[in-house]
């Protein structure tokens, strides 16, 4: 490995300072793009004159290549973040750029209030010849994790509730993973087989206010019961899950996949069947279920615009019922975000509220505009700046079979919309993206519900990578 320390300075001040302006510039964008339409005529001319005129051609990269980013964030429930996150990937000689030989990422984290992120994967074709191999071990904690109830609209949102309990629909959660997933050729063309093997423990609890208020400025957070405690005292989720469990499952699988990149292809497509089982003999509570996937890649403009489609279905399999704390979660292999949790937030539905659409199924959709603003090379290293749009939905296709009988009227009418069918949960955005090399990318985007059942605020995220 050939790094030289002064490198590596330049590129983690460079990428540090991005992340921090993005923010800026992010907010300073959205408040254009709501101008008239001159205005937004004059800014698309002006972009599209600095990439005519600002034109740097691509090298291949060899070798290896770190990304350094610092994990800075901050939300009034779990305070600072701190922390940093480095990626480091190995082109070897350089022939199947941007296709990389080995990723390692690693990051480590924390919130002032408790929350943690302790992960580190490796991914790799190169381990097992002719199999893509990705491991995962991980160790996440979540003060205030999002929990709205089951079957979407049925369950009342009240955002007056919330504002005098803001722990309303939280609780916490925490989770030891093991995650190994492969994938190998098949002898038809662009066909593979898939393989996994989860290990994951979580501990579920209510929300510790008392942590939560430890040394906090006011607002702090006025204790009261939870929807996740109700749902307990309601028997709605029985005392087998509702404290968490271990899970051991398997999954296999086939893929279709003719994408010319990992990351934001511009060439064709990939279609995936997945069944995950967790047997009855290492598992208390045994399920099992299935996932099809189906993701589009459009080139509009050569090398500039991309149309990208994601399409999907995942639910149950059999009368088992699957623990609460796993419906949540996606069955896709090769998860490089760390918390693969759905519908709703940041790795599903932008702009509505993380797990707010829960059911036994489900169908999602995802289709982003994708452009390639402007293309240089700094510091040795090739550069994008990008932009997209994206609309984003979901649907629940079967919604869970509840017992409410220990409700008393006043509750079913005060948390349930029971005479209220579901409906499609919508929301539109964009973000700015920024690049290095192609696989490191550092990502803000703004989202929007249609619906302000599923959210009366703007979500924004700051993450890595596109969302598929």
């Amino acid at each position: 490995m050939h790094l030289h320390w002064l490198d590596l300075q330049c590129k983690y001040v460079l990428i540090w300072s991005i992340h921090r302006i993005l923010v800026f510039l992010g907010f300073v964008a959205t408040a254009i793009l709501i101008q008239n339409t001159m205005k937004r005529n004059t800014i698309l001319a002006l972009l599209f004159l600095t990439c005519a005129t600002l034109q740097a051609q691509e090298s291949a990269k060899k070798g290896f290549n770190l990304g350094v980013l610092p994990a800075i964030s901050y939300n009034s429930d779990e305070g600072f973040q701190y922390g940093a996150v480095l990626n480091l990937f190995n082109y070897g000689n350089g022939t199947l750029y941007p296709k990389y030989d080995q990723s390692y990422y690693l990051e480590l984290s924390k919130y002032t209030k408790g929350s943690t992120v302790l992960r580190f994967y490796f991914d790799s074709d190169q381990l097992l010849k002719g199999v893509r191999t990705f491991l995962d071990l991980s160790y996440i904690t979540e003060d205030m994790l999002d929990f709205f109830g089951y079957n979407g609209y049925q369950s009342d949102y009240s955002a007056t509730m919330e504002g005098s309990n803001r722990a309303l629909y939280k609780m916490n959660q925490k989770q030891l993973r093991f995650l190994a997933d492969f994938k190998g050729n098949l002898p038809v063309k662009h066909l593979f087989w898939e393989a996994s093997y989860n290990l994951v423990n979580y501990v579920n609890r209510a929300v510790d206010y008392s942590k939560l208020n430890n040394n906090v400025n006011l607002p702090v957070l006025t204790p009261g019961e939870s929807l996740y405690e109700k749902y307990v005292g309601w028997n709605i989720l029985s005392a087998k899950e509702s404290d968490g469990g271990l899970v051991s499952a398997f999954k296999a699988g086939l893929l279709y996949d003719t994408r010319n990149a990992l990351n934001n292809p511009d060439k064709g497509f990939s279609s995936e069947a997945l069944i995950e089982v967790a047997p009855g003999f290492m598992n208390e509570s045994p399920y099992a279920r299935y996932s099809l996937m189906h993701k589009q890649f459009q080139s509009l403009i050569m090398n500039r615009l991309n149309l990208a489609v994601k399409l999907g279905v995942q639910g149950k399999i059999g009368k088992d019922e699957i623990p609460f704390y796993r419906r949540t979660v996606f069955m896709s292999p090769f998860a490089t975000r760390t918390s693969p949790t759905g519908l709703g937030g940041a790795n599903s539905l932008r702009g509505i509220m993380r797990n707010r659409v829960v059911g036994d199924a489900f169908a999602l959709g995802n289709v982003e505009l994708r452009w390639k603003v402007l293309n240089f090379r700094l510091i040795n290293q090739n550069f994008y700046i990008g932009l997209n749009g994206f609309f984003d939905t979901g649907y629940i296709l079967d919604p869970i079979d509840w017992d409410l009988s220990n409700l008393t009227p006043t509750e079913k009418t005060n948390y349930f919309n029971l005479e209220k069918k579901d409906s499609f949960h919508s929301s539109l955005g964009g973000g700015l993206k920024v690049a290095m090399n192609q696989n490191f990318i550092i990502s803000f985007e703004l989202g929007k519900p249609l619906n302000e059942s599923d959210g009366s605020k703007m979500g924004t995220y700051i993450n890595l990578n596109y969302l598929f």
